[in-house]
């Protein structure tokens, strides 16, 4: 595999590659080094862009804490 794709992919020498075939091809991807690797930036946004969105998000959560469900 030339050495610009390599690059490019962020695949290091002696890095372990997962072969997976759909259909009549076959997908090649760096095997991830972890689960927080693989998950990180997941959640990036969900509850909100910046501190302060945060944080109301969380007010608001802590706010039905009390309540019952009926």
């Amino acid at each position: 595999m030339p050495a610009a794709i390599y690059n490019k992919l962020g695949i290091q020498p002696g890095q372990k590659m997962l072969l997976e075939v759909q259909g009549d091809k076959i997908i090649l991807s760096p095997k991830t080094t972890s689960y927080t690797e693989l998950l990180a930036g997941s959640l990036k946004n969900v509850y909100g862009r910046t501190p302060e969105e945060v944080n109301d998000y969380i007010r608001k959560e802590r706010e039905t804490w009390g309540k019952t469900l009926s």
